[in-house]
């Protein structure tokens, strides 16, 4: 899918209106499960106290049965000086999509704050509520999508890397590789392309831009809904360009390690 919007990088086109491809990502809100408190230890950080929602959608007991006893915030501030830092965890719903899928998937996320009072205050907040996008992401944003790439299987070194064919008169094939290395030292060093498995991997597509961010589905659905995949029941976000993995596929959407500047792009019409 496309959209035709007003270009706003540095390059010749900039000011005039560009039709520039999209991925239409549907994503429900996430369920805010429970807030869980870390302490700092010589291993690493050790978790010393867990808070849960007691209101966890059904669908969680397909994962775990949730713990039936209900603590209140007054347990991790008990614990003083001793968190050192505090995440939430939380659940996808994707039985919201209408896609038949009602097993959820469990992320732990952090929470922004400059001291741990702070981020106890947030989650006290947001426990056992929804999130939708629009509350984490706005547009002309950019985000890092993380996602399975679509599996090929077992291929040679042409498909999997590129490599050139030999001669037509090759004594063996035209689709092997050429020299493996040298004679010492007595290896093959990892850089040479050899034959294996292609996609199936978890692979981080960095600095997306997110275009647009719509609760309306008729604005981005074409007639008869998407291809291998109907009508969307939640917030759509258009994605510049391409990002990994197959129609249906669950991926992560995860704000930049490295923040930039946001500039919110003009988006003319949507292209069908």
């Amino acid at each position: 899918m496309s959209v035709l919007m007003v270009e706003d990088r540095d390059n010749p086109f900039k000011g005039q209106e560009i039709a520039t491809p999209v991925t239409i990502v549907e994503v429900p809100p996430v369920f805010v499960l429970s807030a869980i408190a870390y302490e700092k230890t010589p291993y690493g950080l050790k978790k010393i106290g867990e808070i849960i929602a007691p209101n966890a959608p059904k669908q969680l007991r397909r994962v775990f049965k949730p713990s039936t006893k209900t603590k209140g915030f007054e347990t991790l501030k008990n614990f003083g000086e001793r968190i050192f830092d505090l995440r939430l965890l939380v659940l996808t719903q994707p039985w919201k999509t209408g896609l038949g899928k009602k097993t959820p998937e469990l992320l732990e996320v952090a929470i922004s704050g400059s001291n741990v009072s702070e981020k106890i205050a947030f989650a006290e907040k947001v426990l056992g509520k929804e999130i939708p996008v629009s509350e984490v992401f706005q547009e002309g944003e950019q985000l890092d999508v993380i996602a399975v790439t679509k599996g090929k299987g077992w291929q040679g070194v042409v498909k999997r890397y590129g490599v050139s064919l030999n001669i037509r008169k090759a004594s063996k094939s035209r689709r092997h590789g050429g020299s493996i290395g040298a004679e010492r030292q007595a290896k093959v060093m990892y850089t040479i392309p050899r034959a294996g498995q292609m996609g199936f991997q978890r692979r981080t597509d960095r600095n997306k831009r997110i275009l647009k961010i719509s609760n309306d589905a008729k604005e981005f659905a074409p007639t008869g809904g998407f291809l291998r995949y109907g009508f969307t029941k939640s917030a759509l976000v258009a994605i510049h360009g391409s990002i990994p993995g197959p129609v249906k596929r669950f991926v992560v959407l995860r704000k930049l390690l490295y923040p930039k500047q946001v500039k919110k792009p003009e988006v003319k019409v949507v292209l069908k």
